[in-house]
């Protein structure tokens, strides 16, 4: 029998969302995910060595964090614009403008008086 892996959280957390076009770990915390496999292979190559301090402030740290941030939501609204306008573009397809003109016969579909959603007739 054939086990279907799970997708892992450090795996999704890499996946780009489809509207806005940034992955999600960017949106909350303000920078690229790191996951164990990243971080193991930086080690070993020499990329980057575990460091003993952080190296910024707090105020260094926060200020970074808040540019990195509204970089990511200026992206996202931008992304996400364009993403709906080809959402609007793709659902109207097919549609064309109906006019009416007085004295046409035109049929409307009206639910009937029942109070149940399920059960209503037309």
């Amino acid at each position: 029998m054939v086990q279907i892996p799970r997708h892992t959280p450090w795996a999704l957390r890499k996946i780009p969302n489809e509207v806005t076009g940034v992955l999600p770990w960017l949106m909350v915390f303000g920078h690229l995910p790191r996951g164990p496999l990243a971080v193991l292979k930086e080690n070993w190559t020499g990329l980057r060595d575990i460091p003993l301090s952080l190296g910024h402030t707090t105020v260094e740290y926060l200020s970074e964090l808040r540019q990195n941030l509204e970089i990511a939501s200026s992206y996202a609204n931008e992304h996400s614009k364009c993403e709906q306008q080809c959402y609007i573009t793709h659902y109207y397809l097919r549609a064309r403008e109906k006019s009416f003109d007085v004295g046409k016969q035109v049929l409307i579909l009206i639910p009937d008086s029942t109070s149940s959603k399920v059960f209503s007739q037309w």
